[in-house]
């Protein structure tokens, strides 16, 4: 790296976390020379939670383990656990997508712009969760019924072939079965399609 490409330094900060530093050894100090026995405690407990987190950290370089760096799709995995209408309660969201806490979880949902309420029912339990009525929908879902209007469009264009085909009447007929749908018929098949509406 060339002097140009280097950040400039941050004396301001360092000296300011090295003033915070020498306050906290300081007053540890205070408290190993009046309470010898707290500092022996806590000189233990530190020392403990580091070798726990030294082995693991062995253990997974041994079996040649990965860090799991992927991103998570958090929509994706709440649209699964919500299929049904059902709530969806922070800590299923976790533990279904593999995420460390339920920190991790709201800070991913706020993301997403997915409001999290303080109570829903889910599995038998209550929590801070997510509503179904806030899940997204999934891509291609539509939301009401289908238009009862054709959505295809044909104007007419330079050429001299507009007019009206040979044969009207004689293509696809529709008949309507009550308030169930329509069935439509293509004489040139000699099939039968039936049309349903969904509720």
């Amino acid at each position: 790296m060339t002097p140009a490409e280097q950040p400039p330094a941050e004396g301001g900060s360092r000296a300011a976390g090295g003033c915070v530093l020498a306050v906290a050894l300081t007053g540890a100090g205070c408290v190993a020379y009046a309470v010898p026995e707290t500092a022996y405690y806590v000189t233990g407990l530190l020392t403990a939670a580091g070798i726990r987190k030294a082995r693991t950290w062995v253990a997974a370089r041994r079996n040649g383990e990965q860090p799991d760096d992927k991103p998570v799709n958090i929509v994706a995995v709440l649209q699964d656990l919500a299929a049904g209408g059902e709530h969806v309660r922070l800590t299923q969201l976790q533990q279904a997508a593999g995420l460390p806490d339920t920190k991790a979880v709201r800070a991913l949902l706020a993301a997403v712009g997915i409001p999290i309420r303080t109570g829903v029912r889910a599995g038998g339990r209550n929590g801070p969760g997510v509503h179904h009525a806030d899940v997204p929908p999934l891509p291609g879902a539509r939301s009401g019924t289908p238009s009862e209007g054709c959505l295809c469009s044909s104007t007419a264009n330079a050429n001299a072939d507009n007019g009206q085909p040979e044969g009207v009447g004689e293509g696809l007929r529709v008949e309507a079965i009550g308030h169930a749908g329509a069935v439509v018929r293509v004489p040139s098949e000699l099939r039968t399609y039936t049309v349903t509406k969904t509720p």
